[in-house]
């Protein structure tokens, strides 16, 4: 753990290159929907090219001369060689997903200056917030230059047969139902850079997240507003409750042990198999029972094989996040991959609540989606992570009782050492 820590205040990549990377990761794929609408063909390969560009980027700027880095790295390429050898089947796309949030999460810690991830915070939120202001007054034009669902069949996400003839925006483009978020909006629910609702509501919880626990940045309300603005023009209800329920998480924070939100994920996932198991319902609707129905029975589908990641099949579990983590790495995997998070050090109170927010995000995206391992979030989010663990956070003196509690160590109580810096 020790090796995880940054070095000295200052050092790391050029913040002006950080900032183009995490804009890149934002943008990249509405930068490829307006080449395939536009100007060429775009496949599943340039896709795939440029992900790996940024997150070699970001593995490059991030891995330092520190041991711990590499270790990490190391351990989780060869599980994730053991299970390709396993089952047998080569899937870089298991690779990747656990490798973006390893990469951006270094990337982040080895800046070690926080106001870089508040710079981002800002710069991408105005962003979507742009983009999606423009789709919505002027939708017509929007969708002249941006094909979305024609981009999504080119990159071989959608079945040419599943598209509609007057379709250009993605399936979730248009709420069925009334809106939730400000009806008089209509049923359009903006897509922004993100090209489909969904990342965009998630996008914006992220960034009330952010702003919510960083009280001493600058421009924190003008953060906020971009984060609850992108889930309005989204209207997504997920992105709502997570801001209210990460809210009250963070003043949870100071008095939550570690194996609290350590076992979390995982209670949640046998509350889910046992309801999938004895519930007697066969259809479904679209609001939260309906989902949780949906997500349970989609866990309790899956072979033995596929709990320990050694399925040889894919099926579609998108929306699943539980189910999809434990077929694409297996269960011994995602205990490793959640362990390490909460167990990575933090340096300061502000840190340990900022990961509790993100824990209580990732443990409700995960019951309705695997958008949590799409890069065009995740790279913002991780790079926030590892830059908040790596900030010395030290408390401004108009802070608040709470917030200059120590973090609680492994098994609640506080250390010697936490207490000495707080």
């Amino acid at each position: 753990m020790e090796g995880l820590r940054p070095a000295a205040h200052g050092s790391g990549a050029p913040p002006t290159l950080v900032l183009a990377l995490l804009v890149g990761a934002l943008t990249f794929n509405m930068a490829l929907c307006f080449l395939n609408t536009n100007v060429l063909a775009v496949n599943d390969t340039m896709v795939m090219g440029c992900e790996v560009v940024l997150v070699s980027t970001a593995l490059y700027l991030g891995l330092s001369r520190n041991a711990g880095p590499w270790i990490v790295l190391a351990v989780f390429v060869s599980y994730a060689v053991l299970l390709m050898a396993l089952r047998p089947l080569i899937d870089p796309k298991a690779v990747r997903d656990f490798l973006i949030p390893i990469a951006f999460y270094l990337l982040g810690r080895t800046c070690n200056d926080i106001r870089i991830a508040d710079r981002a915070a800002l710069i991408c939120g105005l962003i979507v917030v742009a983009f999606g202001i423009f789709e919505f007054v002027a939708l017509d034009v929007y969708v002249k230059y941006f094909n979305i669902i024609k981009y999504y069949v080119a990159r071989g996400t959608v079945a040419p047969t599943d598209v509609k003839q007057d379709s250009t925006l993605f399936v979730s483009g248009v709420r069925p139902d009334a809106r939730t978020l400000l009806p008089f909006l209509g049923p359009h629910r903006a897509s922004s850079v993100f090209l489909e609702p969904v990342s965009t509501g998630n996008f914006g919880a992220v960034l009330y997240i952010w702003a919510l626990v960083r009280k001493g940045m600058r421009h924190r309300w003008l953060t906020m507003l971009c984060g609850a603005g992108a889930i309005v023009l989204s209207d997504s209800r997920f992105g709502a409750n997570v801001c209210l329920i990460a809210t009250a998480a963070s003043f949870a924070a100071p008095l939550t042990p570690r194996i609290v939100w350590l076992c979390a994920p995982f209670l949640i996932l046998s509350g889910l198999a046992i309801y999938g198991y004895l519930s007697a319902e066969v259809s479904w609707q679209n609001n939260l029972v309906g989902r949780l129905l949906w997500t349970a029975r989609l866990i309790t589908s899956l072979s033995r094989e596929a709990v320990w990641g050694l399925s040889t099949e894919k099926p579609f579990l998108a929306d699943s996040g539980y189910a999809y983590s434990l077929n694409q790495i297996g269960l011994i995997g995602t205990i490793g991959f959640w362990s390490l998070f909460i167990f990575l050090p933090e340096r300061s109170p502000r840190a340990w609540r900022f990961k509790v927010c993100v824990a209580t995000y990732i443990c409700l995206l995960l019951l309705v989606s695997d958008s949590v391992y799409s890069i065009k979030t995740a790279a913002l989010l991780w790079f926030m992570t590892g830059s908040s663990d790596g900030d010395e956070g030290l408390a401004p003196a108009h802070a608040s009782a709470a917030e200059q509690i120590p973090a609680p160590d492994p098994m609640g109580a506080y250390s010697a050492a936490t207490i000495g810096r707080a």
